[in-house]
């Protein structure tokens, strides 16, 4: 029995990393008024939870079975520390920067200067770094907190301007200070992205100096409507539970998970969403060829919850149906906030988009009770 203790302590310690990871996703999504995915996130942490019950009750009885299985997340990077209207811009090394005439690269005192136009040329942000003394390649690794508005009339403009940096050359007593390379970070990935990461080139004018400058920037979620998801995949331990030796009292129903507003989240999905979700990757699939792995598993995946659901609506049972329309109207006051708030965002395309999804539980609500 200590060695099936010991592995049931083992599993025990690696089991927590799973519902702390759909509730992590799950908030991520939550941010993006992406429902279907927040609530997908939500019913997993649910499992997850169920499994560590199961652990709990055969502890006594020697370890369950467990197994791994790979399971695939499509996620959006977010920087939840960050507040909507933050921009952090990164100045992390130069390397090779170009050395005046007459003074050795150990003597080199250097720091970057930046400006960021926005929400006017009049109103430009600007900031500069600590001096780095006695090198060439010198690592600055700064942070600055930026104001960007989500809503402002020139932002698309504001992408393409980018922040200009320049590297100058500390001045002294008797000798002033000097420019040595300007760059430009341009901001237009930011519209699927929430981080840039990039090795601008240093110019002199127009001629190139062959020195780099190594920065980032980060947003709290991408500015666009179209966010790029990048397919994740995890290690999932599944535990099976032992055959009952006697039947135990039934247990009430674990509690829903809640949101924000402290509400049940619905965690069955809408037959009309999944139906939308993979005519949306059927078409991404459609250019690809050979299509990639990590799509065909998406797409195998959602025609799997697609047919499961269908056969459980099929089956007419009474109190399926029932609690089947009671996450469906949850799904509905939903996706009518999140249209309402990423409405009030600016985020007019993905308003639209939360929109056409009420629309769809809306008709498949009124079709299941007719």
């Amino acid at each position: 029995m200590g060695g099936e203790n010991h592995k049931t302590g083992e599993i025990s310690q690696k089991s927590p990393s799973p519902p702390q990871l759909c509730l992590s996703f799950s908030r991520q999504f939550a941010q993006l008024g992406n429902i279907a995915e927040t609530t997908r996130c939500e019913a997993l942490a649910m499992e997850c939870r169920s499994h560590m019950e199961t652990l709990r009750k055969e502890h006594g009885r020697g370890a369950p079975k467990p197994r791994w299985e790979l399971r695939t997340f499509n996620v959006v990077g977010t920087f939840p520390e960050l507040s909507s209207s933050d921009l952090e811009l990164g100045i992390e090394r130069g390397r090779g920067l170009p050395v005046p005439p007459g003074v050795a690269p150990g003597d080199l005192d250097t720091f970057v200067r930046f400006e960021f136009p926005h929400p006017s040329q009049e109103e430009a942000q600007r900031d500069k770094t600590p001096v780095v003394k006695g090198t060439d390649c010198p690592e600055f690794r700064a942070r600055f907190r930026l104001r960007l508005l989500r809503g402002h009339r020139g932002l698309r403009r504001l992408l393409s301007r980018g922040i200009r940096l320049e590297v100058a050359q500390k001045g002294g007593l008797f000798r002033p200070e000097r420019a040595l390379g300007s760059a430009l970070l341009r901001l237009e990935g930011l519209e699927g992205s929430c981080e840039l990461r990039e090795q601008l080139e240093l110019l002199e004018g127009r001629r190139r100096t062959g020195a780099l400058l190594e920065v980032w920037v980060r947003i709290r979620e991408p500015l666009g409507a179209q966010r790029q998801l990048e397919p994740r995949s995890e290690r999932w331990l599944v535990l099976e539970p032992a055959p009952e030796a006697t039947l135990s009292a039934p247990k009430p129903p674990a509690a829903a998970p809640k949101d924000g507003n402290n509400r049940a989240l619905p965690t069955l999905p809408s037959l009309n969403l999944l139906q939308f979700d993979r005519e949306r990757l059927e078409r991404k699939m459609v250019p690809t060829r050979p299509v990639p792995p990590e799509l065909r598993q998406q797409h195998q995946e959602l025609l799997r919850r697609i047919q499961g659901l269908r056969a459980r609506l099929q089956a007419g049972d009474p109190q399926f149906r029932t609690e089947y329309a009671e996450h469906l109207e949850r799904h509905l006051r939903l996706y009518t906030e999140a249209a309402r708030r990423l409405g009030m965002q600016g985020e007019r395309e993905a308003a639209k988009e939360a929109l056409y999804k009420r629309n769809l539980v809306e008709s498949e609500l009124q079709k299941l009770r007719g």
